[in-house]
């Protein structure tokens, strides 16, 4: 009988190593697939045959660098596209000046509590509505009357 247990924890001993090297090679294999499979796959079609693949589609075309001139014209066709899609969300930096007055959201003229006020929003402030009949000169009737 002690002779069986002895070589049954021989057989143990003997397969343990085995058994942690083959997990080892299961982990590195999981990892691997695992990792692939988070990589985006590009569909290609070359010559009317469609592959997947992890890196960019092979082309015939040899891709110049862009131009600093180039990545300029491009920054500034996006940025454009920015403020005309959504010029509500900008609100521009609200200017300090020594009159102690700063941009806020109020435009009109029943908003103001004087004239130096007025002239400073309507200055500096986009959007305001106190010039009436375009003379630069704001709420003529409330606060700024000549």
């Amino acid at each position: 009988m002690y002779s069986h247990i002895a070589t049954s924890s021989h057989h143990i001993h003997t397969t343990l190593p085995a058994t942690s090297c083959l997990l080892s090679v299961l982990a590195a294999l999981v990892f691997a697939v695992s990792g692939v499979a988070a990589a985006p796959a590009n569909k290609c079609v070359l010559n009317g045959t469609v592959t997947y693949q992890q890196g960019p589609c092979p082309t015939g075309e040899v891709r110049k660098p862009p131009t600093v001139q180039e990545l300029n014209a491009a920054e500034k066709r996006r940025r454009a596209a920015a403020v005309a899609t959504s010029p509500d969300k900008l609100v521009p930096a609200a200017p300090r000046v020594s009159s102690g007055f700063s941009c806020d959201r109020r435009k009109y003229c029943s908003q103001m509590t004087s004239c130096a006020e007025a002239k400073y929003f309507l200055a500096n402030c986009p959007g305001v509505q106190m010039d009436g009949d375009g003379d630069g000169v704001p709420c003529e009737q409330q606060w700024c009357s000549r």
